[in-house]
């Protein structure tokens, strides 16, 4: 027998319950956003003036981080419009605002959607949103250690070639770098939607596996088309951990087929 529903909510309750989840969400992103830009990474002040009253910040340690990790010693950054510094600085910190305060989103959209679930739709929603993250968080760490940093280089090799001083726009080096990593992140989440395709009903695994080859064949196009500078090291880099995760989803798929019919069966 299925089960019922907690609570029948009118639309206007939905609406208010939104409005309330999206208002913490709002709050605490903002907060988090300012913790970022002002909260010192040192309690020694004795280095500030009146010519330079800015202290080190969390933004700033990170900004400073992403230069010496992905820029050749070489290489400088001109900030081609006075307000290139402060676009970065604020972009930064937006995105790391959104990190600190992500347990509070995913809390928040989680207890917005809780009481509109069954308890079994309530675990399907959980799992994907954990791997989702899982995924995108590995996805994200393995561009930021090995694959951006690879790409880059390869990238200010062809300044060296065509001897072309190494100087670059401040703020297209960080929206590369930054969408460079939010991609290796993305592709890294594919598996999730594969299993989730398959609990549905929608795929089977036996359409996985007969056209497998086509499968891993359109990522590997994918990888090109989203790597800036694509390369057999940083393809390998990105498409072998895709096929042995994309391996593991099929088996997971495959034991929730098995759980199906014997539901089914019974």
């Amino acid at each position: 027998m299925a089960e019922e529903r907690k609570v029948e909510l009118t639309f206007w309750d939905h609406l208010i319950e939104l409005m309330k989840r999206l208002r913490m969400i709002f709050y605490s992103l903002i907060i988090a956003t300012i913790f970022a830009m002002m909260f010192p990474v040192t309690l020694d002040f004795s280095g500030l003036s009146p010519s330079n009253p800015f202290y080190p910040t969390i933004t700033t340690l990170v900004v400073k981080d992403l230069q010496q990790r992905f820029l050749p010693p070489e290489a400088q950054l001109l900030p081609l419009s006075p307000f290139a510094p402060l676009e970065v600085y604020m972009l930064i910190s937006l995105v790391l605002g959104f990190v600190i305060s992500s347990p509070v989103i995913s809390f928040e959209l989680y207890k917005f959607l809780n009481p509109a679930l069954y308890k079994h739709e309530r675990k399907s929603v959980l799992q994907f949103v954990m791997s989702f993250a899982c995924l995108f968080i590995f996805g994200f760490f393995l561009g930021y250690f090995f694959v951006v940093p690879i790409t880059m280089r390869t990238l200010f090799m062809f300044s060296r070639l065509l001897d072309l001083p190494p100087i670059y726009d401040f703020t297209e080096f960080f929206s590369l770098v930054g969408l460079s990593l939010f991609l290796c992140g993305m592709v890294f989440t594919f598996p999730t939607y594969v299993v989730m395709l398959v609990k549905v009903g929608i795929l089977q695994t036996k359409q996985l596996t007969k056209y497998r080859k086509f499968l891993y064949g359109g990522i590997l196009i994918l990888i090109a088309i989203v790597d800036p500078e694509p390369s057999l090291v940083t393809e390998s880099l990105l498409f072998l951990p895709i096929v042995v995760l994309m391996e593991i989803s099929i088996l997971i798929s495959k034991r929730i087929e098995k759980t199906r019919e014997k539901v089914e069966s019974i």
